[in-house]
């Protein structure tokens, strides 16, 4: 939604520059036609052309018009893309090592409570991903592992969703400046046209610069977003992966919480003064099954950390 947005209004600052553009040369061109008419020597010192003393920088932004102003305000947004994808796609955005440290803590002391209070509290792709399997464990470590991928397919597709802006930029940019290129042609042969057999030679050359810087930019800006999308593909890809590698061992310590609560000798005893958030809920389900409901008593039994 937002990408098409920036399309419409893109393609509408186009139209509007080449729309102004084109009145003001239509008026310059009708108020200049005397003058043109009186004195050849005006019309040569009236043409554009590149000065010696001028750079070749502004002889770019001169040249490259409306279609120049709109291929810069899209590098601007590729470069505060990239930036902001540089910065919190990083192993140390995703798997926060305090989270680790923390939660590693708090399950060799088997305070179960605090450590699911620990993991609500982190948005990091690793919290969301554990937090999502960790509510599934009262149900048996299979479905609490199929949460934790479910989880981490859903965390990977939010970012790649941000990746498509980059490849909006990549596909965008060539067209614009195929819309320049298309643009300077179209004004230098209008100059062949109205000039007659003997065009100025410094005319013509204005409006081919004009194509040839536009193409050179919209290629410019198309060569790096491209590149970018699919670094940033493949570093999401690998990020998902350490997630789950990380994010599995953890939910595996989680899991003895639910067994103590469930059933076994340890239920009631002192090493359960910090009980698995949900071991309420799996009591309750042991209760219901002992009274005759088709519910069992017990929970699904969940698998050893090596298995």
């Amino acid at each position: 939604m937002r990408s098409g947005f920036c399309v419409i209004v893109i393609v509408g600052v186009i139209s509007l520059g080449l729309g102004a553009l084109g009145a003001s040369e239509a008026r310059g061109q009708s108020g200049g036609a005397s003058a043109r008419a009186s004195s050849d020597n005006a019309t040569r010192d009236d043409a554009p052309r590149v000065d010696s003393r001028e750079s070749f920088l502004s002889w770019m932004v001169r040249a490259s018009g409306p279609i120049g102003y709109v291929i810069a305000l899209m590098s601007f947004y590729l470069v505060a893309l990239v930036t902001w994808m540089a910065i919190y796609y990083r192993a140390q955005v995703a798997i926060p090592p305090t989270l680790e440290a923390d939660l590693s803590d708090l399950l060799d002391q088997s305070r179960y409570q605090d450590a699911y209070n620990r993991l609500a509290g982190d948005s990091s792709p690793l919290g969301r991903v554990l937090m999502a399997a960790v509510r599934k464990l009262p149900s048996g470590l299979p479905k609490a592992r199929r949460a934790l991928e479910l989880a981490s397919e859903d965390a990977v597709m939010e970012m790649e969703h941000r990746t498509t802006y980059l490849a909006t930029v990549g596909t965008l940019g060539p067209m614009i400046g195929l819309v320049g290129t298309v643009y300077g042609m179209i004004m230098a042969f209008r100059v062949i046209a109205t000039e007659g057999s003997t065009p100025q030679a410094s005319q013509l050359a204005a409006g081919i610069s004009t194509a040839l810087f536009a193409t050179l930019e919209g290629i410019a800006i198309s060569i790096p977003a491209i590149y970018f999308h699919s670094f940033f593909r493949n570093r999401i890809a690998r990020l998902s992966l350490q997630v789950e590698m990380a994010a599995e061992p953890l939910l595996e310590r989680f899991a003895p919480g639910v067994q103590r609560l469930g059933s076994g000798p340890g239920a009631g005893s002192p090493g359960a003064a910090h009980p698995h958030p949900f071991a309420v809920s799996a009591a309750l389900a042991a209760s219901s099954g002992a009274q005759g409901t088709s519910r069992p008593a017990a929970l699904p039994p969940v698998d050893s950390p090596d298995a």
